[in-house]
């Protein structure tokens, strides 16, 4: 179902800057929806239900930083709109940005070349001087699960077995030390786009600082992957112990399982 309120504001924003957008329509409608301004090559990504969880455009502007970094290095990424002031814009209480339009290749990424270009992006990552949490992730999830078992919205069972899970994997993370940087933070492949211009990575909200593991249990959790999540894996150059592996998918896990209770899927 459209989010009619998400369009107007893109729509809204989008025709105060001079943007004209005879034809918008919503391409999804998630936790966060996008708004394809048509005729213009700009998408609006506007806060859905994602700001329940979080509140307010720091996380946005977070993104916006990000995203133009590594534009700008050359790496392969959707970039923030030049059309017009990217944002995170404000209306009527929905926050909001603006990104380039990528017109969708109707084929299967090349998952090679995707792995490839997290590496790239990996690489220039190491060069934002921005400010990012740590491991982000795994303490949002953290925070959304005792918000859920807090206000009775999630089976009371099925909190308690994913806050088991949560302190097991505390006490066996903390006894890891493995170096940290600057990830994507949900590296899987449907948060890559299929272009003529090659695979682009999207959706950098979730960028923080932490063990390269992080990233490489977001691909290997892809939904549908594969084998193709395992050769955009071996792509990345990403290269674990299969045991520590094994506990990064396991948190990865976890997080899911408690964004997909917070979205009753």
């Amino acid at each position: 179902m459209a989010d009619r309120g998400a369009l107007a504001a893109a729509v809204a924003v989008a025709e105060r800057h001079g943007l004209r957008c005879d034809d918008a329509v919503v391409l999804r409608n998630q936790l966060n929806v996008l708004v394809h301004l048509r005729p213009a090559p700009v998408v609006a990504r506007v806060a859905g239900s994602i700001e329940v969880v979080r509140p307010g455009a720091t996380w946005q502007r977070r993104e916006l930083a990000i995203a133009s970094h590594l534009a700008r290095r050359g790496a392969p990424v959707v970039a923030p709109s030049p059309e017009l002031p990217p944002g995170p814009h404000e209306h009527e209480g929905r926050v909001l940005s603006f990104w380039t339009y990528a017109k969708p290749v109707d084929a299967p990424v090349d998952p090679v070349a995707a792995g490839e270009g997290l590496r790239f992006c990996h690489e220039v990552l190491r060069d934002f001087d921005g400010s990012l949490p740590v491991l982000s992730g795994v303490t949002e999830a953290e925070a959304l699960l005792a918000k859920l078992a807090a206000e009775e919205s999630i089976d009371g069972a099925a909190a308690g077995r994913l806050l088991a899970r949560v302190e097991e994997l505390h006490a066996t993370l903390g006894t890891l030390r493995s170096p940290i940087r600057p990830l994507h933070g949900d590296a899987h492949l449907n948060n890559v786009l299929n272009t003529a211009d090659g695979p682009l990575w999207n959706d950098w909200e979730d960028t923080c600082l932490g063990p390269l593991g992080w990233d490489a249990a977001c691909l290997k959790l892809t939904r549908g992957g594969g084998e193709r999540a395992e050769a955009a894996l071996a792509a990345s150059g990403i290269e674990l112990d299969p045991a520590e592996l094994a506990l990064w998918v396991e948190a990865r896990a976890v997080q899911v399982d408690v964004w997909r209770a917070f979205l009753g899927v």
